[in-house]
């Protein structure tokens, strides 16, 4: 039932491959720093080699306490720190052109400022945050926040793919890392992050990494009690359906035993033949615990509209708006399906719709 990648999602995408281009353009990146009182200091640029701290390019600070870094663009986002003697200010790149970073030197350790793209404002919030915690608590208490863990967490799970999710849990206080595998809660976010990772990047050089880590956590640890609120395991979906109301995946994923996640066009000469087909197991199942969150990519919503007014499973429409929802399930084709199990940390991409059955089955 596959094809190569058709018209309409290549308009979907266009709007990502049109920022790509741009970028492209200019092979390099920017940080603009000003660290008070360190005038005349040296500072270090530094990129994260999977935990690992390599110096890149360093520049001495100049009298008003600004110093700015040109550098390459690699092919996947990156964190970096800028490092004062011992002290450090850490943010992520990914494709934005200029990030800004302000501190003081007296203590850039805990108190920092960094801005020019959302995921570097997600990591400013998760660095507020534990700064804040440490002032009336020790680096021990901090790490033993179940709380504050969960606060963090929230701040990422929009995206488990992103770079800001991997900072978090490589995240150390003190000398321990702040996610414990050996706490149920902190596994399920690190296996959140590598799960998405698996999903959304398998080229990406961490992704292998994370793909060991959770395996090896689960070999090592007893499963926790999952926490239904927070232990989401995949990227979020949240788009609009028939009646314009929003329908949120994990949600659904909440309510199932089972979700199959089945992007599609209903357009496409495949489509009724396909949609027979999922149809079949959804009715089977559907009495056991089976739910499907199906995301329309037609070109036209009109075209969309006219076949989701009667389908009897949870339906939404992707549009042009919307394309980053395919780039992080790793979408090339219609139709691609994904079976989640119910503990969210199963998700098995279904490359013959003749074995969804059997998948499904297999999970409940």
């Amino acid at each position: 039932m596959k094809r190569n990648i058709s018209l309409c999602i290549t308009m979907l995408l266009c709007c990502v491959a049109a920022v790509v281009t741009s970028c492209s353009s200019n092979d390099k990146w920017h940080v603009k720093a000003t660290v008070k009182g360190a005038d005349g200091k040296t500072a270090l640029l530094e990129v994260s080699d999977n935990g690992r701290w390599h110096i890149i390019d360093s520049a001495k600070i100049d009298n008003s306490g600004s110093i700015e870094f040109g550098v390459k663009r690699s092919a996947y986002p990156d964190i970096y720190r800028l490092t004062v003697d011992s002290r450090s200010v850490y943010f992520p790149i990914d494709s934005t052109e200029t990030v800004t970073v302000s501190a003081d030197y007296a203590d850039m350790d805990r108190k920092s400022s960094i801005s020019g793209s959302s995921s570097a404002e997600t990591m400013q919030k998760i660095n507020t945050s534990i700064a804040e915690a440490l002032e009336g608590s020790s680096a021990k208490e901090v790490v033993n926040d179940a709380a504050l863990k969960r606060r963090l967490a929230e701040l990422v799970q929009h995206d488990w793919s992103g770079i800001s999710a991997y900072y978090l849990i490589n995240k150390t206080i003190g000398s321990e890392h702040l996610y414990n595998p050996a706490i149920g809660f902190d596994r399920g976010i690190i296996s959140a992050v590598a799960n998405a990772y698996i999903n959304a990047k398998p080229d990406d050089p961490r992704t292998k990494l994370l793909e060991n880590l959770a395996i090896s956590n689960r070999r090592a640890y007893t499963p926790g009690t999952p926490i239904n609120a927070l232990e989401i395991y995949f990227p979020e979906i949240a788009l609009k359906d028939f009646n314009q109301t929003e329908q949120s995946l994990s949600e659904l994923w909440g309510k199932s035993k089972v979700l199959v996640l089945n992007f599609t066009a209903y357009t496409a000469d495949e489509s009724p033949a396909f949609q027979l087909a999922l149809g079949e197991t959804y009715k089977k199942y559907k009495d056991k615990g089976l739910n499907i969150y199906q995301v329309g990519c037609d070109p036209e919503e009109y075209r969309w509209r006219m076949a989701a007014e009667n389908i009897p499973w949870t339906a939404v429409y992707c549009s042009s708006r919307d394309a980053e929802q395919l780039l992080r399930y790793n979408v090339t084709s219609l139709p691609t399906t994904f079976v989640i199990d119910g503990s969210g940390e199963h998700i098995e991409r279904v490359e013959d719709i003749s074995r969804l059955d059997a998948i499904v089955a297999k999970y409940l």
